[in-house]
This record gives structure tokens, sequence and C-alpha cells, in this order.
């Protein structure tokens, strides 16, 4: 009698900056256990829900004698993006992963979800260390399937013991769920007969992530592209990998994945997508940055009746640095008592000074480089504590949208016309973040952003006023000035 199907599922997900140098800890992590893994928790991120969507819908070629497919909960360990994780964190995921997928003993396959850009204070290449363990206690028979964000760095030990890539194939990201369920798809294909191999070819090139979507320009043919061929089904699927830049490491690279039926086709295409790719690097570094003083200018001329954004990439808590930089709150100064302008800030010391400070109340502040002081320098000035929360909020824009979000204790301090939202934790790219605390961003002259991409999507319908400017911080948006020491070389757009 044949046995029902079991897949065991598991994830873990941190986007490292080598350049933060706080250290992502326990608490920098939402946790699920196996058991709630098991339950198909309400709470769990968006590409997991894929992956069991693509589970129910195969049920069906799935069943047998009546059976139902199972699925094994491994542990699940999310977090936004950070400095490089702390291995004691990577120990207990991977002590939970190894007891949990002895205990169910045999399996049919493992689907896992990884952001594929880690790091820790002893890897370079956490992502890899998961899968090569997991692929030694499935065993080498067992196919393997990972799911990726764009921005992953595939590496030789993730090449070696995966049998199935997937990655997100928009940024700003909007195909979590569907990436998900991409790769459930992969491995159910294969374990009920489906023959396919898969390519992978890496490329020596990186670009800043403020610089590019796929959406418009040179990558968004290329994407276009790639999803024709799939369409037509010529390939069976695709991942364009553009790795995280700020990963100061010896193996470093951006993929082409292609997967296909015949594997001199899978071959070819990624051969040729990996050209495209090549042949399209210096436009992904974008255009020439703005510096802060005439991205102000632009919002105090500006008549469209919409909010300029100022895009403080280099300091974006979603591409891993530390959102504690006030270098833009110092150039709004002088224009406090003109601008109605909106900035995020990461600031343990001032969330607490506001809250002993008490609502209503003016006092004394000293603003940013609490994380990195290497990076930016501190800002003293009056502020007015406006309001405290408690720094929970839904995102309204399109990615993740709904999805709960928590900035730790939060408080809003009114400096003359600014209006600063100071956190704990940052996740900033989001209206919701300046919406959710009492600031209206379409009634701003300027919004700070600090984000790369993912808030064009959401601030779209506000303004299109938005421009890139010149600021410090570890995800700096010129590449070549930031102190890589281990990257490769040639390394695109290193010498």
């Amino acid at each position: 009698m044949n046995k029902m199907k079991k897949f065991f599922v598991c994830g873990f997900h941190e986007e490292s900056n080598t350049f933060n140098p706080r250290l992502a800890d326990y608490d920098y992590f939402d946790i699920f256990k196996p058991e709630e893994v098991n339950s198909k928790n309400e709470k769990l991120p968006l590409i997991f829900k894929g992956i069991f969507e693509a589970i129910d819908d195969f049920k069906g070629e799935l069943s047998e004698n009546g059976s139902l497919p199972q699925v094994i909960g491994g542990p699940i360990f999310y977090a936004s993006s950070g400095g490089p994780v702390s291995h004691r964190v990577v120990d207990l995921f991977l002590e939970i992963a190894e007891r949990s997928l002895s205990e169910a003993g045999s399996v049919d396959g493992v689907i896992i979800a990884l952001h594929g850009a880690t790091t820790s204070d002893k890897s370079y290449d956490v992502c890899g260390d998961i899968i090569e363990t997991i692929r030694r206690i499935a065993g080498e028979k067992t196919p393997i399937s990972s799911a990726y964000d764009l921005h992953a760095n595939i590496t030789a030990k993730i090449i070696k013991n995966t049998d199935y890539i997937s990655g997100y194939q928009t940024y700003p990201h909007l195909d979590m769920r569907e990436t998900g369920y991409r790769a459930a798809e992969a491995l159910i294909k294969g374990v009920t007969g489906f023959e396919s191999k898969t390519v992978c070819i890496s490329l020596p090139q990186t670009a800043p992530a403020h610089a590019y979507t796929t959406s418009t320009r040179s990558l968004a043919g290329l994407m276009q592209k790639a999803q024709e061929l799939k369409q037509k089904k010529i390939i069976e699927d695709y991942s364009i990998f553009q790795v995280q830049p700020w990963l100061d490491i010896k193996e470093i690279a951006s993929t082409v994945v292609i997967r296909a039926k015949d594997e001199e086709i899978a071959e070819k295409t990624a051969k040729e997508l990996a050209a495209d790719e090549f042949s399209i690097r210096k436009d992904l570094l974008g255009e020439k940055l703005l510096s802060v003083e005439d991205a102000i200018k632009k919002a105090i001329t500006n008549k469209t009746g919409k909010p300029v954004i100022l895009a403080d990439a280099a300091d974006s808590p979603n591409a891993g640095a530390c959102g504690d930089s006030a270098y833009v709150l110092a150039k709004l100064l002088p224009y406090k008592d003109i601008l109605n302008a909106a900035i995020g800030l990461v600031d343990i010391p001032a969330v607490k000074e506001a809250y002993e400070t008490g609502v209503g109340n003016t006092a004394e502040f000293t603003f940013g480089a609490t994380i990195a002081p290497k990076l930016s320098a501190p800002v003293t000035v009056k502020a007015t504590v406006i309001s405290l929360h408690d720094g929970y909020f839904k995102n309204s824009g399109p990615q993740e949208r709904g999805e709960a979000f928590y900035l730790g204790k939060t408080a809003v301090l009114g400096i003359g016309k600014i209006m600063l939202h100071v956190v704990e934790r940052g996740r900033m790219g989001d209206p919701a973040f300046y919406g959710a605390f009492g600031i209206d961003p379409e009634k701003c002259d300027l919004i700070s952003v600090k984000a790369c991409t993912s808030f064009r999507a959401a601030y779209k319908d506000i303004t299109d006023e938005i421009y890139n400017v010149d600021t410090p911080g570890a995800a700096g948006c010129v590449l070549t000035n930031m102190r890589y020491e281990n990257i490769p070389r040639p390394f695109f757009s290193f010498r």
C-alpha cells in the first residue's frame, strides 16, 4: 500500500548588510514553532501561505488511496533586513529543524523559504549552511525546493544541495505569495513524475537597490523576455537574482536560474539571459543622485500640490541599514518654519526620552548616530512631544498589504513644521509608517523615506515627485564609495 505524501516545510529569512554593526539576535526575529506551521498560523509570512495554497491545489495529484498530502512543520524564523545574524540564532533554528525533520522520518520532499543574502558573525553563507544541513538529514534522494528574495546570493552550497530554486520576480516585491506557490509547485511536479533540469549562471556584478525596478527601464525588458519564454512553454520557470550589494564577502554574484524540460534549452536560455543581464549592468546603477539641499529646493519651489519625496536609500532599514542617520534632519532644520516635512528615525534613547518628557512638553533632544556612529553625526535640537504610540501598524501599500508590523515604542515630535517619527526599530517604506501615527503624508511638502525602491509602489498614488539623494549610511548608493575589503575582483561596479 502506498503511503501518503509528506512535505517538510521550514524557513529562515533575514537580509544581512555587513556594514551594519548591530547583530540581529533572537529579539529581531518572529519565531514560529513547528506546531504553528502545521496549523498554518494566519500570521505566517506570505511566502508560506503560497506554499500551502500550492499543496492544497495539487491535492488530487498527491492523494493516494484516499490519503491526503501532509505538511510536516519545521521552524520558521522571519526577520526584516538588518546586520549579520548572531549565529546562536542560526544554531537554534538548525537544532529545531534537525529534530523536526528527524522525527518526521521519511518525507517526499522539503520546501524551504530563505532570503538568500544572510550572513552571521560566524558564516558568510547562512542559507547555504542551512540547505546543506537539511540535505544531510533528508538524504541525497529527497528532493528539496527553495524559495528566495530577488536579492539573494545564490552560492555554490545552495546550487549543490537544492533541486529547485525559485526567486521573487518583482521589485518592489509584490509576488511573495506567488513565489512560495512556484517553489511548492516545482517540487510537487517533480514528485509526481515531471522531469526538468535547472541551470544556474552566476555573474560578477551588483547594483544599488535604489536604482532599478522590474517594471521600468532595462530590467523590465529582461524580466518580460523571460516571462514570455515561460508563457510560450519554452522554459518551465526563471529567476533573475540581483544580488544584495551590501555584502562584503568573498563569494557573491548575481545569478540567472532557468528550469526547463530539456537541459540544452535550459542552458541556452540561461546563457542568453545572463548575457542580457550583464549588458544592462551600467543602466542598473541608475541616474546621478541629488544632494539633499537640491531636493529641499525642489520641495520649496514645487507647484504640483503633491509632496516631494526625498529617498534616503543609504539609511534604509529595508536594505539592512541602521535607520539612525539624522543627516536629512540636520539639512532640514534651517527650513523648519517653512516646510511641512515628515522624517523617520530609529533612535531608542530618543524614544525613551520622549516618554519621560511626556506629551505636550518640550525638551532638548539629541537625535541620530546611536547605532552606527561612524556613518553619520548626531543632531541636538529642541523638540515638542506630539504623541506616543505602541508601534503597531498595518501596511497600506500593495507590498504585503494589510500585514502587521511592529516598530517598538514610537514617538512623534514636532520641530517647527517638521514632524519627526522616532522608533525603536525600523520599517519605513510604507505611507502607513506615517499615516498610522497621525502624520498625513498627503499634507506634507516633503517626506523623507528611508527606503530603496519598495516604497514606490505604495507612494505612486500620492506623488510622482520622487528624488534619490546622496546621504551617508550602511546601504550607500554609490558602491565605490563604500569600504569593501573582501568582495572579489573584478566585480562590477568595482575595478
